[in-house]
C-alpha cells in the first residue's frame, strides 16, 4: 500500500469579513511511518488499520479496493500529542471524493461534497471552533449558530450562491467568485433589517 498516496490537500479557506483567502493545515498521510492491518481485510473488503505517526496511532476503517481506501470509511489521524484530524466519508482510490466530513483538529470543520481532494458542490465551512464532538450538533444547527460559508464550492473556493454568517448572528446572503462577494447579494443586520448591496470581486459598489 502506497501510504505517500492519501493526503489531505490543504484547503483553501475564507477568514474574517473580507473573505480573504488563506490555507488551513490539513494532515498527510506522508508523516505516516508505519501500518498494520488490525481487523478484516485491508486489501479488498472493510478493515481497519492502524497507522504510526510522531504524534502518535492514527487509524483508517472502511472499505479497501486493492489497497487503497474506496467507498466509506472514517480517517483519524493526530496532528500533536494532544489534536487529531479526522475525515469520515467516501474515498475513490484514496481520494476524498462524495460526500464527506472534515475537522481540521484546529478550530475548522467541512461538511459537503468533495471531488477530487477537493470541496466541491454543496457544502458547510464552520470556522473558529473551540472544539468539536461528532454527531453533537446538526448541520444545520451549526449554519444558525456557529461562523460560517454555506453554499457553492468550486475547486476549494467559496464559488457560485452562498451565505456568510458572522459570529455576531449578521450574514451576507449572495454570489461568490473565488471566496469574494461579488454581484448582488443582500446583507443581513443582527435585528434581520436586510440591504441590498452590489460587490464586484470583493469591491464593494453600493
Amino acid at each position: 500500500m502506497n501510504i505517500r498516496r492519501f493526503t489531505l490537500y490543504q484547503l483553501a479557506a475564507g477568514l474574517g469579513f473580507l473573505l480573504s483567502s488563506a490555507a488551513i493545515t490539513a494532515q498527510s498521510l506522508a508523516g505516516v511511518t508505519a501500518e498494520e492491518c488490525v481487523l478484516g481485510d485491508c486489501i479488498e473488503g472493510r478493515g481497519r488499520m492502524e497507522l504510526t505517526t510522531q504524534w502518535g496511532k492514527g487509524e483508517y476503517f472502511g472499505i479497501f479496493r486493492g489497497g487503497e481506501f474506496h467507498g466509506k470509511g472514517r480517517l483519524e489521524i493526530p496532528i500533536s500529542f494532544v489534536a487529531k484530524a479526522i475525515y469520515d466519508g467516501n474515498y475513490d482510490m484514496g481520494i476524498r471524493s462524495g460526500r464527506g466530513t472534515y475537522w481540521n483538529g484546529s478550530g475548522k470543520l467541512y461538511i459537503g461534497h468533495w471531488q477530487e481532494d477537493k470541496r466541491n458542490g454543496q457544502g458547510s465551512y464552520f470556522i473558529g471552533l473551540a472544539e468539536w464532538r461528532e454527531n453533537e450538533h446538526s448541520e444545520f444547527w451549526m449554519k444558525e449558530n456557529v461562523e460560517n460559508y454555506s453554499g457553492t464550492f468550486f475547486d476549494d473556493f467559496y464559488h457560485g450562491e452562498g451565505t456568510y454568517r458572522w459570529p455576531g448572528g449578521q450574514k451576507y446572503v449572495g454570489k461568490f467568485f473565488a471566496n469574494e462577494k461579488h454581484g448582488h447579494g443582500t446583507y443581513y443586520y443582527v435585528t434581520g433589517s436586510p440591504r441590498q448591496q452590489l460587490w464586484d470581486y470583493g469591491n464593494f459598489i453600493r
